[in-house]
């Protein structure tokens, strides 16, 4: 599982947006029980977004940043909502949404705080258990995601993009950041990114790894049970500012 957001940050509460669900069907978001879905840049916390549905009576219907109106198929956390005389679901969503950025020329808006987690290791529907949902810092589908716009966070090298770069060959102390696909982004000058027209997101204070063996400086190590551990890799903390 991709882990991109670390836990030590520093920000003012005024600076997180909170109106914005993400954008995606139910396929999209995490999963823990499923191999493929347990790390998704529609589902994960750390990933830089922009706004995808920003009018917020688009259908003619939605004058409220809640949406009510009848979900089906794999947008329903309640599973199938359109049977005769049922003519909404009552798992209330909110109306504006968000995606990824995928490229540096996207208006980015922040950060997301939390992750968006449709089912446990076990493959429970987090809606009937909500203590495990805020256990592992989540929301629902539909629910606001918290977005930071502007602050200081740390971030794991799985919220670069990397390629086949080595971390501490791009990741550089002084460094701006840039969008990039998949809600990444990159590091590069200043006179770069203001020469080529692209937002600049940020700029890294201070890099590591968390890892002191060896092997810390490769990204492809392995711990002692032949996996790459949670606490390999590099990271950095950040300051970001989205306005």
């Amino acid at each position: 599982m991709a882990i991109r957001l670390l836990p030590f940050r520093d920000y003012d509460e005024h600076d997180v947006v909170n109106l914005f669900k993400s954008a995606g069907t139910l396929e999209q978001f995490i999963d823990l029980s499923h191999a493929d879905r347990r790390s998704t840049p529609q589902g994960d916390a750390g990933v830089f977004v922009k706004v995808s549905a920003g009018t917020l009576n688009a259908d003619g219907t939605s004058w409220d940043p809640i949406d009510i109106d009848a979900k089906t198929g794999a947008q329903s956390l309640l599973g199938k909502t359109d049977y005769p005389n049922v003519a909404k679901n009552f798992y209330p969503e909110a109306a504006l949404s968000f995606a990824p950025i995928a490229g540096p020329t996207d208006e980015c808006i922040g950060i997301t705080l939390r992750q968006t987690v449709a089912r446990d290791e076990l493959g429970e529907n987090l809606l009937y258990n909500q203590v495990k949902k805020d256990e592992l810092y989540g929301v629902l589908p539909g629910e606001v995601v918290p977005v930071l716009s502007k602050g200081m966070i740390s971030i794991t090298q799985d919220a670069f993009a990397l390629g086949e770069d080595a971390f501490a060959d791009v990741v550089t102390v002084g460094g701006v950041l840039v969008g990039a696909a998949e809600g990444k982004v990159s590091v590069t000058t200043r006179a770069v990114a203001l020469e080529a027209g692209q937002q600049i997101l940020g700029k890294v204070l201070a890099r590591g790894f968390r890892d002191d063996e060896a092997g810390a400086l490769d990204p492809n190590a392995t711990n002692v049970f032949g996996k790459k551990g949670l606490m390999k890799g590099g990271y950095a903390i950040v300051k970001i500012d989205c306005a």
